[in-house]
């Protein structure tokens, strides 16, 4: 499967109206597109952007939906809710026989293969929504499959194990083959809290160092006040919307 998050700045105030047009616009429209399995809303727990979340049967069915339009016409109408400082790019035309629009402002998306998922059903917004933890790695692109297998060989098994933990996602960038996301949902805040000062955080990660890449030391050194040689990088969401879709057509 394949995993896409947008990143968004909502502007102060909006964030209500915003979470509406998600519901009532984004999530119906992702319904009916070919080979869109998930959508959801991230909103910031502790930070500043929100995040559009969705997972998809392929690369090619996410790039189809990118590149038929409907992504931009999105875009487009949600843009009066965007702050001033959301990170747009200026994507050309990639048919030279297209003359409207010729230069498109997007938001760039991050993209991401699940390599492991245990966590699919966790990801609803019914009932209790899932407080959602994202742990930005960085790993040494020669020690990637050593990586996946302690991740999906120790961590997960100890993820799980771990109080109030509701699913798990390992997703690795399809780009950069140093990028990876581990993905965790918690039923509550006081849950993600209570593992990561219990020293089972510091112990996964620990666990996992020496696959990162050199490149966490090498901002360490020259960030002087680094706090954690090597440390990734965590933020924390709540679910505020989100629903597992099919194939358009069935039930």
């Amino acid at each position: 499967m394949f995993l896409r998050i947008v990143r968004l700045r909502v502007r102060e105030g909006e964030e209500a109206a915003f979470t509406r047009f998600y519901q009532d616009r984004v999530i119906p429209a992702m319904a009916e597109t070919e080979g869109c399995l998930y959508a959801g809303l991230l909103a910031p727990w502790r930070g500043e952007g929100h995040q559009s979340l969705t997972i998809w049967d392929s690369p090619e069915t996410a790039h189809r939906y990118e590149d038929r339009g409907l992504y931009r016409k999105l875009l487009a109408e949600a843009a009066p809710m965007l702050s001033e400082r959301t990170e747009w790019r200026v994507r050309l035309a990639r048919d030279p026989l297209e003359t409207s629009d010729p230069q498109r402002r997007e938001i760039p998306a991050e993209e991401y293969r699940l390599e492991a998922d245990e966590g699919s059903e966790a990801l609803e917004s019914g009932g209790r929504a899932p407080f959602v933890r994202i742990v930005a790695l960085r790993v040494d692109p020669e020690r990637r499959e050593e990586f996946v297998a302690i991740y999906t060989g120790e961590v997960i098994p100890a993820l799980k194990s771990q109080p109030g933990c509701r699913g798990v996602f390992l997703a690795e960038g399809a780009e950069d083959p140093s990028g990876a996301l581990s993905i965790t949902l918690w039923n509550r805040e006081e849950d993600a809290v209570r593992y990561e000062l219990g020293g089972e955080f510091e112990r996964l990660t620990a666990r996992l160092r020496a696959t990162f890449s050199p490149v966490y030391d090498w901002q360490a050194t020259l960030g002087g006040g680094a706090t954690g040689v090597g440390g990734p990088e965590v933020s924390s969401y709540q679910l505020v919307r989100g629903r597992r879709l099919g194939t358009p057509g069935t039930d």
